[in-house]
C-alpha cells in the first residue's frame, strides 16, 4: 500500500469514526427530547386521573410533581426518587422526605450540569411554585448553603422546600462531596 493509500485510509476510518459520532450525539439529543414528552404527557394525564402514571412502561419513576421559577422561566417536571436513572431525565424527590402535602421538609435533588444549573442563578426572595396531583405548594428563598455531604444531615422537621445539587457548578470533575442547597420557605399565595 503506497503512502497516498494509507493517508486516504486513514482519512476514511476518521471521517467514518465522526460521522459514527455526531451520530451518537444526535441519537442522544433525540432520545432526551422524547423522554421530556413522554414525562409531561405522564404529568398532564397525572393531573386529570390523580394517579400514578409511569411516562413509559418500563420506568422506574412517575412524574409528582411540577417545580416553577417564574423570574427565570423554569418549568421542570419532578419525579419519584433520587436515583442516579431518575435524575438522567429530571429532578426527582427524595422518598425519605416529606411530601409537599405533608409537613415537613420536601428535598428534591437534581444535576448541576443539567435541569439544575439554574440554582446558581436564584436568589433570596425568589418564588418557586410546586404543583402537585393535589394541590398547588407556594415557596420563598430564604437561603443558600454550600455543605459536605459527608457530615451534613437534613432537618426533617422545617416546613421547607430544599433543593439539593453537587457543587461546584462549572467543575469537571463529577461526584465529589460538596452539595449546593437552595432553602425555600412554605408561603402563602405569593
Amino acid at each position: 500500500m503506497s503512502s497516498r493509500q494509507k493517508l486516504t485510509f486513514v482519512f476514511i476510518v476518521l471521517a467514518v469514526a465522526a460521522i459514527w459520532q455526531l451520530g451518537m450525539a444526535g441519537w442522544i439529543h433525540t432520545k432526551a427530547i422524547a423522554a421530556q414528552i413522554l414525562l409531561d404527557r405522564a404529568w398532564q394525564q397525572t393531573l386529570i386521573d390523580h394517579k400514578q402514571t409511569r411516562p413509559w412502561p418500563w420506568a422506574d419513576t412517575w412524574p409528582v410533581a411540577e417545580l416553577i421559577v417564574p423570574e427565570i422561566d423554569i418549568a421542570q417536571i419532578v419525579l419519584a426518587g433520587d436515583s442516579g436513572a431518575t435524575l438522567a431525565f429530571g429532578p426527582g424527590h427524595s422518598f425519605a422526605s416529606a411530601l409537599p402535602d405533608e409537613h415537613g421538609t420536601v428535598m428534591i435533588s437534581g444535576h448541576r450540569d443539567t435541569h439544575f444549573r439554574f440554582l446558581q442563578d436564584l436568589k433570596k426572595g425568589a418564588r418557586i411554585i410546586l404543583k402537585t396531583r393535589t394541590g398547588i405548594h407556594y415557596y420563598k428563598v430564604t437561603g443558600t448553603q454550600v455543605v459536605d455531604s459527608r457530615s451534613f444531615a437534613v432537618d426533617t422537621s422545617n416546613d421547607e422546600l430544599l433543593l439539593v445539587t453537587c457543587y461546584p457548578f462549572n467543575s469537571a470533575i463529577t461526584g465529589g462531596n460538596e452539595r449546593y442547597l437552595v432553602h425555600a420557605q412554605r408561603a402563602r399565595i405569593i
